[in-house]
């Protein structure tokens, strides 16, 4: 091949047509955004069957979090050492997306549990208001914490 036309061909990928290839910034978002939140399903589809492995695994190990049924925030060796008791597959929610941000390797997802039935088979009406923080690691995203509240009454 001449060299002109590879060094044409250079000039051409390195001003910018290399970079039509490669997503822009919202749909790299939206992208990561959308493989966050079936990890976010799975782990609650994982926790619906009794099963906290869908969650352990897209954990990272320096993972804290203060779910609201405690009094401190606790770490991934509680989480990873969770035994769940028997017939604890019942739980029933549904989940509403409410938000994201991104800035590089960090990333943090909010949105709304209504739950209607407990993993031991309680009927309930609960509303849970959660926030993650994601963290790429080896190219992996991982949760890195997290917080839960009970949503609050409305006021009388």
């Amino acid at each position: 091949m001449d060299t002109r036309l590879l060094a044409i061909c250079g000039v051409l990928v390195s001003t910018g047509l290399a970079s039509a290839a490669q997503p822009s910034s919202d749909s790299a978002k939206a992208a990561v955004q959308a493989e966050i939140w079936s990890k976010e399903q799975a782990i609650y589809a994982g926790r619906s069957r009794g099963d906290l492995g869908p969650y352990v695994t897209n954990t990272s190990r320096e993972y804290v979090s203060w779910p609201p049924t405690v009094k401190a925030p606790m770490g991934y060796d509680k989480l990873a050492s969770t035994t769940v008791p028997p017939n604890s597959n019942h739980e029933q929610l549904t989940m509403t997306f409410m938000d994201f941000a991104l800035s590089g390797d960090t990333a943090v997802i909010y949105y709304r549990n209504h739950m209607t039935r407990r993993a031991n088979g309680d009927a309930v009406d609960l509303t849970y208001d959660v926030t993650h923080t994601w963290t790429r690691e080896g190219g992996v995203w991982r949760v890195l914490g997290g917080m839960a509240r009970l949503e609050p009454a409305p006021a009388p």
